[in-house]
């Protein structure tokens, strides 16, 4: 017998998913219009250390301090391609969950009050701080990070905001996540892979580092393969690639492909990108997946290096939580398929006040007011999601 489905607006099940506290993540691969949902109907805190193997299909949604907070995973209760954002097809026994006739739908995604919790001067002086402490000899490379009150949300149609940020940001990982346990909602366009393997057994993970607007100051778009680099930024993203690289050592795999650098568009900006791939087939390593997870998050992208050193300094200057900006989050055996993205170009939506958050990599050769423009430029791409 087949189960009798019925249609459900998409606005009203997300924010009937949200009124009962159920887990859910919206998101948009890159480079397509592929859209899926997922949703938990365990309400109960699942958090657990991440082996493809074993943890079956669902969505991960980790802090940046692995430390002490392990990734929450959402098991995929339901599944269902999204393609005209308007209704979706649910079983009916689904359908019996939700009030729907009580929520009436903002049209747009937009902000009132806004007001900036991180100033110039400040976050210049942090700057400045890290610079003496690479100068010291106590770290080469610190992300430092800011966060950022953009104020309280005037119209709240959470699907606006994503069908925005996907709009404007074609090739990056979109995603609209629920986090009832913490009362949070995560909007975020991330242009990073941690990790990612396909149904034939392909790894792949990005060194993504260096950051320049994609607009020139007469306003033109620079093509990638017009993108000029400074020392400082290209020495930022072999930072990283290096990394990758060792932690590869560390587990004795030699044979990988190593692409680029290379120029990609990633929204508003520009980045330096080196992708490794490996045939874990071929090698005979099916679970490399999770092994690199674990030693690669998090990485000098989003930390520094030596990564005990900078994450020192971090706790030390920066003065707040992450919470899950600079973690990761993504599907994970979804059609055998997983695929982690590092959790940038990301806001926060708690108790109806919005907070973004941006960094930036900082040398000893980094000029603090530099540093400030370019997380500047950075929180550009996740404001594209208002309306």
């Amino acid at each position: 017998m087949i189960a009798t489905k019925s249609s459900i607006n998409i606005d009203l099940f997300l924010e009937n998913c949200i009124e009962q506290k159920f887990p859910f993540a919206l998101y948009k691969m890159p480079n397509t219009s592929q859209v899926k949902l997922i949703v938990s109907f365990d309400k109960s805190e699942n958090r657990k250390r991440i082996d493809f193997d074993e943890c079956g299909s669902g969505f991960v949604m980790a802090p940046y301090d692995k430390e002490n907070e392990l990734p929450y995973f959402y098991k995929n209760d339901f599944e269902v391609d999204i393609k005209d954002f308007s209704d979706i097809e649910v079983p009916e026994y689904l359908k019996d969950k939700f009030e729907l006739s009580k929520y009436i739908l903002s049209e747009n995604f937009s902000l009132k009050g806004k007001n900036d919790s991180c100033d110039r001067q400040s976050h210049k002086k942090k700057v400045e701080a890290v610079i003496v402490c690479i100068q010291n000899g106590e770290a080469k490379k610190v992300v430092l990070s800011r966060k950022k009150h953009l104020g309280e949300i005037a119209e709240n149609n959470l699907l606006k905001g994503f069908q925005n940020l996907s709009k404007s940001n074609p090739s990056g990982f979109v995603s609209l996540v629920n986090v009832p346990w913490k009362n949070q909602i995560w909007l975020g366009a991330s242009p990073e892979i941690l990790v990612s393997q396909d149904e034939n057994g392909m790894f792949k993970t990005v060194s993504l580092a260096g950051t320049q607007s994609a607009i020139d100051k007469n306003g033109n778009e620079i093509r990638p393969l017009d993108a000029l680099w400074s020392h400082k930024e290209i020495e930022e993203q072999a930072f990283v690639g290096r990394y990758i690289i060792n932690c590869l050592k560390k587990i004795r795999v030699r044979e990988f492909l190593e692409e680029g650098p290379k120029t990609v568009k990633a929204g508003n900006l520009l980045h330096l990108n080196t992708s490794y791939s490996i045939d874990t087939k071929e090698i005979n390593f099916s679970n490399l997946s999770s092994v690199m997870l674990d030693l690669l998050h998090p990485t000098p992208a989003v930390c520094g290096m030596p990564k005990e050193a900078a994450e020192s300094i971090i706790e030390k200057i920066e003065e707040y939580d992450r919470e899950f900006y600079s973690g990761y989050l993504g599907p994970v055996n979804i059609d055998n398929n997983s695929h982690l993205f590092v959790n940038i170009r990301t806001l926060k939506i708690e108790n109806q006040q919005v907070y973004a958050f941006a960094g930036g990599g900082i040398t000893e050769d980094s000029d603090p007011e530099k540093e400030w423009n370019e997380t500047e430029i950075k929180l550009q791409t996740i404001l594209r999601s208002f309306s």
